[in-house]
């Protein structure tokens, strides 16, 4: 093809100052198309058009059309060249949210973690080809020092970060080699904010467990059976709220669905149900014991015909949000600090491990992909302090 093009060129069959010049023309329809506000012809014989501005929009003037258009042309061809970080910003989540790599609800986290560190910050103003890779550092280190963040709130950050300067580069955009970059960046972990977790108030303690199973037992309504439930099998919430009564079968219980929080149209908070779990390792059976049979045959005896297992008297879905709610309730009412849905779920991952249970059934009971990650996020004795001190003088008697 390149002979081709060549001999062409050569012999005079393509004119290159003409493909040029329909290779402008083209762009320049391209980026007059791009232009939000209309183009007028005043009283007076002069042409006028609006140009986005830091306080919304200003207008313009030209005293032949083809002037006011050139200002648009250089206006938008300056934009496209050299953007700002919200318009970065913009241009890639929008994109990631339409190939559907992220959800919904990702998509407005990404918003919430953008205002809370660009725009509040003022570097979403800043043109990512003026970035350097010290700026870009000290941004970093300035945002963990002043905003106290944790090594989670960090990754949160970094993963914006990265993200839109693996996109500007494509773009040519910017000459940072991001990944490069936050490999050489050299934060040590004392630098985040560390948050103390005190054992009894991630998990019910041994004490506290039968109290609370025999409190839902005796209530029984939908939502202390919910919330029972939830301790039996160690569902996520999202994954409590939406389960059906087709997703039971003997002593199996199928995990192929959860719940979101996402923003609807009017920019207010919607829960809504997705149609698969909330990880590819969270595609799990899980295994009942017969005190979670047992649930669930009461659940039925109370919502026989419903579309979900949890529905109120209305006949609507029970959000994840209402058991933890009802948890908070029967805690305070047995005297117990609160606790939410999510450490009854610590409570059986420590229940299944104490009792010797094999990690592949521990992983795959918690939907997890590593037991790595059932092991230091969700184990905590909860052995009363009198079976601890009993445990060590056991073990230590030298």
């Amino acid at each position: 093809m390149d002979d081709i093009l060549k001999y062409a060129v050569e012999n005079g069959i393509i004119d290159l100052s003409y493909v040029q010049m329909k290779i402008e023309m083209n762009k320049r329809e391209e980026l007059l198309g791009k232009h939000p506000y209309k183009i007028w012809e005043g009283k007076n014989g002069k042409w006028y058009t609006y140009l986005p501005c830091d306080t919304g929009r200003v207008q313009k003037e030209r005293r032949a059309k083809e002037a006011i258009e050139d200002l648009i042309v250089e206006y938008w061809k300056e934009k496209l060249e050299d953007p700002t970080l919200r318009e970065v910003f913009s241009e890639w989540s929008a994109q990631k949210l339409k190939y559907k790599e992220i959800t919904k609800g990702s998509y407005d986290r990404y918003q919430t973690d953008f205002i809370r560190f660009f725009e509040r910050s003022g570097f979403a103003e800043r043109h990512i080809k003026q970035i350097t890779e010290d700026e870009l550092e000290d941004f970093i280190r300035t945002q963990i020092a002043e905003r106290e963040l944790t090594a989670k709130s960090y990754s949160g950050l970094r993963v914006i970060i990265k993200g839109m300067f693996i996109f500007a580069k494509k773009k040519k955009w910017t000459p940072i080699s991001i990944s490069e970059f936050l490999g050489d960046l050299d934060i040590s972990r004392n630098t985040f904010r560390r948050v103390s977790k005190e054992p009894e108030d991630e998990v019910l303690s041994e004490s506290e467990v039968p109290v609370v199973v025999e409190y839902l037992k005796r209530n029984g309504s939908i939502w202390d059976l919910g919330v029972l439930l939830a301790l039996q099998t160690g569902l996520r919430v999202g994954e409590l709220s939406t389960l059906k009564f087709s997703d039971w079968n003997g002593d199996i219980l199928k995990i192929r669905r959860t719940e979101v929080k996402q923003k609807g149209e009017d920019g207010k908070s919607i829960h809504v149900v997705r149609e698969f779990a909330k990880t590819e390792a969270g595609m799990r059976d899980v295994i009942l014991s017969d005190g979670g049979v047992q649930t669930l045959e009461a659940v039925y005896k109370i919502n026989p015909d419903g579309e979900y297992m949890f529905e109120n008297q209305s006949g609507k879905r029970i959000l994840g949000k209402t058991f933890n709610s009802h948890l908070g309730g029967v805690l305070k009412k047995l005297g117990f600090h609160h606790r939410s849905i999510h450490k009854l779920r610590k409570t059986y991952g420590t229940m299944l491990i104490d009792s010797g249970c094999p990690d592949s059934v521990v992983t795959g009971q918690l939907g997890h992909s590593s037991v790595e990650t059932s092991r230091k996020y969700y184990y905590y004795s909860n052995r009363s302090r009198k079976n601890q001190i009993a445990e060590v003088k056991r073990a230590i008697t030298i």
